[in-house]
């Protein structure tokens, strides 16, 4: 991988509410390399997409970036003003949106809605955007005739490849994809996952792959960060993380999941329930949960430490003091 083309260091998150401030993303640090996937994993509401919303600075009304830098090159987006990161959407960062497939206007041409991008933002003609929304879709595997098709008239594989068509249209260097196949039957998944390796190559461009799908991780990362509880608990190489993953979390992750090579097993549950952001547990937040915990998980937050090359986790068993 080249230079960093995005790095997050120290970032916390809140949500400010009438029940108190939700801990949405806790001291988290992690980079993405030029040229390189990235995934992101964890349960519902572990702090994955507040992360991706807060590189875009799209955060709702009642979410604040409390401390932490997130420097995309060298700009620190945290400081920049809303009309300096209107700069910066989709001409350095874009994102692919969770459920961004029902996302396109329904009474406009797909094409338009692309075209219009580069007619607000660089003040091409019509024509000219409508050319350029062509060679995307050509791009993205889509007959360019079809930039003259409703919503409608797209299936939901076409509409996703669509808004990466759309996520594309100012070549930034990262694009952010959330969740990019839910609702997607498995084989339109793994056409969409492939472009996106395919784009990366062609492109050059690197991939912020946030789900909560490991399978989906294995597939197309090439380093994983596992989140929990808005904190970042393990992060590695793909091939490390899910050859020997050491976070009880990440393993209870990867024992949920089904494999099609091996042998047959039982799957194993997680037991409990995420935590409450608004009240989290004191110490490590997945002790309620987990079956290893001693009394010093019940009392102090563990921190990342090495336990390979580029591979971290964040527990007492392995020395996280």
């Amino acid at each position: 991988m080249g230079r960093d083309v995005l790095r997050i260091e120290d970032l916390v998150v809140h949500y400010e509410t009438m029940a108190g401030p939700v801990k949405a993303v806790n001291h988290v640090s992690f980079s993405i390399g030029e040229g390189e996937i990235f995934g992101l994993a964890g349960e519902s509401g572990c702090g994955k997409t507040t992360i991706a919303l807060s590189i875009m600075k799209l955060l709702p009304y009642n979410g604040k970036i409390l401390s932490g830098r997130i420097l995309l090159g060298d700009v620190d987006v945290v400081l920049l003003t809303e009309e300096e990161m209107m700069e910066v959407r989709w001409k350095k960062v874009s994102m692919v949106f969770q459920g961004a497939m029902n996302a396109l206007n329904p009474v406009l041409r797909v094409g338009d809605q692309i075209a219009e991008v580069l007619v607000e933002k660089e003040g091409w003609s019509k024509e000219r955007a409508l050319e350029r929304a062509k060679e995307l879709f050509s791009l993205v595997g889509i007959d360019p005739s079809r930039v003259y098709d409703y919503p409608h008239e797209f299936s939901g594989g076409m509409r996703q490849r669509a808004i990466i068509a759309m996520a594309l249209v100012l070549n930034p260097q990262l694009v952010i994809a959330d969740e990019p196949v839910t609702a997607l039957d498995v084989v339109v998944q793994s056409k969409i996952l492939d472009l996106l390796k395919r784009l990366r190559d062609e492109l050059g461009i690197s991939v912020m792959m946030i789900t909560h799908d490991l399978s989906v991780i294995a597939e197309t990362s090439d380093r994983v960060g596992i989140m929990y509880a808005g904190r970042l608990v393990e992060h590695a190489r793909a091939e490390d993380l899910f050859g020997e993953p050491a976070h009880p979390y990440t393993k209870a992750l990867i024992n949920a999941f089904p494999s099609i090579v091996g042998e047959r097993k039982r799957f194993e549950a997680i037991r409990g329930d995420p935590p409450n952001l608004l009240n989290p547990p004191p110490g490590c937040p997945f002790h309620p949960r987990c079956p290893y915990a001693m009394d010093v998980c019940r009392e102090k937050v563990p921190k990342l430490v090495k336990v390979g090359e580029e591979h971290e986790a964040a527990c007492f068993l392995i020395g996280g003091a």
